[in-house]
């Protein structure tokens, strides 16, 4: 199941933007969450999935599967498979971990094994990277180059915000990132330990309460 829809999305030339999502296996997985946020720009009225990975090994991760749609977990799974096969030459062994229904949302924890050889040279190389080219970041020049960046604790409270943000919400420095603003992707909970765990995907933070986030402190 799922295996010709990668065929078939081919004749449209989607299959370009799928053979261009990373050089392994892995980047297509980390990138998931992100493939389907450039396709709700052609299809708006999309419900998309969210996926993100976890222990990440040379053979093989944990990906978590996220959807209010109900019936598509074993076509998403040999989606997997055929992309892995297709586009990467790599067998990918999927075995489904937990499954659980939060409310309206499905969530799917799987275990994903295959020839992830390629995590283990990437690490190696972002710590030599790191070593031997980057210099540090002082923090006023971080807000400079993200002006609407938040920083915030453990603990979630604002601590800055960047210029720009500030300027139009001067108030929320001090405040709870959940009382402020409402996580809409991905489709995790708004915590410090899940959002550590799903720091590849780009993040959506709606405004929660407008007139709380004006509100003086």
């Amino acid at each position: 199941m799922g295996v010709y829809f990668v065929s078939f999305v081919g004749h449209y030339g989607y299959d370009r933007v799928l053979g261009v999502l990373g050089r392994h296996m892995r980047d297509f997985l980390n990138g998931l969450d992100n493939l389907h946020e450039y396709l709700k720009f052609s299809y708006p009225r999309m419900k998309a999935p969210s996926f993100f990975c976890e222990n990440e090994t040379s053979s093989g991760l944990t990906l978590h599967y996220r959807s209010t749609r109900r019936g598509f977990l074993w076509y998403t799974i040999g989606q997997i498979r055929e992309v892995g096969r297709h586009f990467y030459q790599t067998d990918v062994e999927i075995e489904v971990l937990k499954e659980e229904t939060i409310f309206d949302t499905l969530h799917v924890m799987m275990q994903l094994t295959f020839d992830n050889r390629a995590f283990q040279l990437d690490r190696r190389q972002n710590v030599q990277r790191i070593d031997k080219n980057m210099m540090p970041v002082k923090a006023f020049l971080f807000l400079e180059i993200f002006p609407f960046c938040i920083v915030f604790d453990e603990y979630l409270v604002i601590r800055t915000i960047g210029n720009s943000l500030l300027a139009v919400m001067p108030n929320i420095v001090g405040k709870k990132l959940t009382m402020v603003f409402e996580l809409t992707k991905p489709l995790i909970e708004c915590t410090w330990r899940a959002s550590s765990k799903a720091e590849a995907c780009v993040a959506n933070h709606d405004i929660e309460d407008f007139n709380y986030a004006y509100e003086n402190n």
